[in-house]
């Protein structure tokens, strides 16, 4: 009996950015993938392949059209959607997948110091260790 992997489903968050309420799942990327999106990238002409791989990885959204009817997680529904969300959610999907956390809020306290650095006594080298050259 051989081993199945299990394929890593990333809950993407939109909070704090223009899609704020936007609920996207997103399969992570065989090795395969990540390299073709790469090629891709880099060459110009080839935007459908580019956003149909990216259809490829869609689980589930909540992406509604105006008359509120829920639009597919396919190479047509992306089609049908703003660019520049469908960039947002390629980013949020390759920050899940490289394990980037979001900064910490500018609330988080800087914490105290380190007592062990406090506690490394701090005198005046002896007068013979002054006058000393040291090798270069």
């Amino acid at each position: 009996m051989g081993y199945r992997p299990k394929r890593k489903i990333y809950n993407l968050d939109f909070t704090g950015t223009d899609y704020e309420g936007l609920e996207v799942k997103m399969r992570a990327l065989t090795v395969g993938e990540e390299l073709e999106f790469d090629a891709l990238r880099g060459k110009d002409g080839n935007a459908r392949e580019f956003f149909e791989l990216l259809a490829t990885l869609l689980v589930s959204w909540n992406v509604e059209d105006d008359e509120g009817r829920a639009v597919p997680c396919s190479f047509k529904g992306v089609c049908s959607q703003d660019g520049a969300m469908v960039l947002a959610i390629l980013n949020a999907g390759q920050a899940a997948a490289s394990g980037v956390s979001d900064p910490l809020p500018q609330s988080s306290p800087s914490g105290e110091p380190s007592p062990e650095v406090s506690a490394i006594p701090m005198e005046p080298l002896s007068p013979s260790l002054q006058n000393s050259s040291v090798p270069a």
